[in-house]
């Protein structure tokens, strides 16, 4: 078995989530090939979490990014906000680490690029979290899409909606500043929805989007009375063009009432339908117009081309640890199984910029008043 050194930037909520991901490959992946050793986590601060850092076993925890860098790590995960993934991208491409970061890669196109750039020119294996591409029903839907079983894709529609911004009192955070974040909700949900459209259905040639902001000021920080303003999107809707001819919608919001989370993804075809819900997550629902019949369940299909087969990678269902977590320990083992046989991951800096690419032309768009942005 291949153990990877792994140093942690970040231990937050997606941080603790990548953390026991990383942990339990070997509990829920039988004789896996790979594993992570929990070299280091670089942390702003060490004065809270302590009972977290302790409990994963960090054989190093600090808050100096020098002596962070100096660890012999061959994996640099980023889980921190997204104003910060450029300086630490480049720190860690620098030292010829692997990076794998959260979405999105990066503010905007120019920055994404720069590091999709950069790694190209360190040479080193990089992905993004866009874990939804794990899920067994996308996984299922990319392959029927390719295998011709719903003809022609004609269109398709995604959502994503949270409710964990309706609350007016909730107060600002990295989130609602433009400046830290790069957008509002259409960055934090919409970039897994456009990373779905590339992945299982292909290149995007034109977009146009609308977006809203519902609550334009919150209180600056808990027991604050002094309120600031927000400058991202609560609510964004995309319509999108492909290169194959098919066209799309998607659609997401931060402020659903009663949806903690509530997600899906249709595609349309000449001879048949696919749907994807996060209630179902390890079966598509599959249409067949010949048979004139709905189908729910595990769909007999090969993987992708270039793609391990989901059960190498996915827990079983007496390991499930719940959708997101599971999908996490998936895209994290194939990115150790990438490491150990030096090979390039599918979900790279250079695929995240094109979604970041997506999403500036969205807010482009959505800024003139739905006007049409065209992808050169």
């Amino acid at each position: 078995m291949k153990t990877i050194n792994v140093g942690l930037i970040g231990l937050g909520y997606i941080g603790k989530v990548h953390t026991l991901a990383y942990r339990n490959i070997p509990l829920c992946i039988v004789h896996p090939a790979a594993k992570a050793n929990l070299a280091a986590v670089l942390r702003s601060r060490l004065d809270t979490e302590q009972e977290a850092m302790e409990g994963a076993g960090f054989g190093l925890s600090t808050t100096s990014a020098d002596e962070f860098f100096s660890h012999p790590l061959q994996l640099v995960d980023i889980c921190t906000p997204n104003h910060m993934h450029l300086e630490q991208g480049r720190r860690a491409l620098a030292a010829k680490a692997a990076v794998y970061c959260e979405k999105p890669l990066a503010r905007s196109f120019e920055e994404a690029r720069l590091l999709a750039d950069l790694a190209e020119k360190a040479g080193v294996i990089t992905q993004v979290a866009f874990v939804l591409r794990y899920l067994p029903a996308v996984r299922q839907m990319k392959a029927l899409v390719e295998a011709g079983e719903i003809g022609e894709v004609l269109s398709f529609r995604g959502h994503m909606f949270h409710g964990s911004y309706l609350d007016p009192d909730r107060p600002m955070s990295w989130r609602l500043r433009l400046s830290e974040s790069g957008g509002g909700a259409f960055v934090d949900l919409g970039s897994h929805l456009l990373d779905l459209v590339l992945y299982v259905l292909g290149e995007v040639t034109s977009l146009r989007a609308q977006m809203r902001t519902f609550f334009r000021e919150r209180y600056a920080a808990t027991g604050s009375e002094r309120r600031e303003t927000v400058d991202v999107d609560d609510w964004a809707i995309c319509s999108l063009e492909l290169a194959g001819g098919a066209s799309g919608l998607i659609e997401v919001t931060r402020v659903a009432a009663g949806a903690s989370e509530e997600s899906g993804f249709e595609i349309y075809g000449s001879k048949g339908a696919l749907q994807y819900h996060e209630r179902q997550p390890n079966a598509v629902r599959f249409y067949s117009l010949r048979k004139g019949e709905w189908v729910s369940g595990p769909a007999q299909v090969p993987p992708a081309e270039g793609e391990r087969p989901l059960e190498q990678i996915w827990p079983s269902a007496k390991y499930s640890q719940g959708m997101m977590t599971n999908a996490h320990l998936a895209a994290e083992y194939d990115l150790l199984l990438n490491i150990a046989e030096a090979k390039p991951s599918r979900c790279d800096f250079r695929s995240a910029a094109k979604v970041q690419q997506l999403l500036e032309g969205a807010y482009r768009s959505a800024g003139r008043g739905g006007e049409l942005y065209k992808l050169e």
